[in-house]
């Protein structure tokens, strides 16, 4: 039943807001920025209805630690779907993706990712797949901070799987800081669940001290870029009992 009830007006949403989606392209084209916060604002309204719907609780861990007036990459672990919604919401910020080239598939969706600077991967092409990482940094550049989630898929195990260090080429590109963040419950939200129905469940956000790979060494960068997994897991391992339900 809960699927349903979030699920019908998560799509009305998509389809009665298209109006509003043309009216920030017309702003993009004078303003970028202020059409980015307009964006952003339309999201993250229309991410609070779908999270209130579907019985997420969240909890947002060390939001003071984000960085003010400046672009970042986020870098976290990747549990489900409800990972954007969370995080998006969570920030405070706003924040674009870069998401999977399938993702164009899916009718209307993609043009409010392009309100938000979104870009889209092809796993499956390498020299496109560099193209998107610079057209990534030029987002970040622009001032749009932006999320990744250096696994690559979503994860179903306890432990994160290996980083794929493309990702990080897009916060060096921009001479941006990095910032890890661990997810915790929102598989639970769905994935986890019996036919992918959506559930009510405890999310956990933690977001981890901002890393700045400027000014070093390629040597030193790497080994820095070496500790961000770990920061993530550590954090996970953490928050994640504080997930579960009392019995």
């Amino acid at each position: 039943m809960r699927t349903i009830i979030a699920a019908i007006p998560a799509i009305l949403g998509i389809i009665l807001c298209f109006p509003y989606h043309l009216y920030i392209s017309h702003v993009a084209k004078k303003d970028p920025q202020k059409a980015y916060l307009k964006a952003y604002g339309l999201v993250r309204r229309f991410f609070s209805m779908v999270l209130f719907l579907s019985g997420c609780k969240m909890t947002v861990i060390g939001k003071e630690k984000l960085p003010r007036d400046e672009a970042v990459l986020f870098v976290g672990n990747h549990r489900g779907l409800f990972d954007i919604l969370c995080c998006h919401n969570a920030f405070g910020v706003p924040l674009a993706f870069m998401s999977k080239d399938n993702i164009k598939k899916v009718p209307l969706l993609t043009h409010y990712m392009d309100d938000m600077g979104c870009t889209y991967l092809d796993r499956t092409d390498i020299k496109k797949g560099l193209e998107t990482i610079l057209q990534s940094a030029d987002v970040v550049k622009s001032g749009q901070s932006m999320m990744i989630f250096p696994e690559g898929t979503r994860n179903k195990g306890e432990e994160l799987l290996p980083f794929k260090d493309g990702a990080y080429k897009i916060a060096q590109k921009a001479g941006v800081k990095i910032v890890p963040v661990s997810i915790c419950g929102t598989d639970k939200m769905m994935e986890a669940n019996k036919h992918h129905l959506i559930h009510g469940h405890k999310v956990v956000i933690e977001i981890c001290d901002p890393i700045s790979i400027t000014g070093i060494t390629p040597k030193e960068r790497k080994a820095v870029l070496e500790t961000i997994p770990g920061i993530i897991q550590s954090a996970r391992d953490k928050n994640l009992p504080l997930t579960e339900k009392k019995k």
